[in-house]
């Protein structure tokens, strides 16, 4: 199985151990951890209103993560985004909200 980590910005900026003990946890596990360029899931702008921007960083993350097995992010609030809220900013697009439904289902919180 390949798994992409997305390491989300807090753990980029506050903490990297976490990632690293992500990567070797989710190893231990017998997968195959890649690390695509990170991006934002969009969950800021979202909060504040500003769909277009969490649409266009939506979008860069499902280009950058949809062909992973599964996709597992050590952050629950940011999993969440992308297994709940993100496919909604592409009602208005089925074929995007097709890809996005399924990357949210292989969308996972590390714990």
């Amino acid at each position: 199985m390949r798994v992409g980590l997305f390491v989300t910005c807090l753990v980029d900026l506050m903490r990297p151990s976490v990632g690293f003990a992500a990567v070797k946890l989710i190893e231990a596990a017998g997968c195959e951890v890649v690390v695509p360029a990170q991006t934002c899931c969009g969950q800021p702008a979202y909060n504040s209103g500003d769909r277009a921007t969490a649409r266009d960083l939506a979008k860069t993350f499902l280009d950058a993560f949809g062909g992973f097995d599964y996709v597992v992010a050590p952050s629950g609030s940011c999993a969440g985004m992308l297994a709940k809220h993100a496919a909604h900013l592409f009602d208005d697009d089925p074929n995007l909200r097709a890809r996005f439904d399924a990357l949210a289902a292989r969308t996972h919180e590390l714990v």
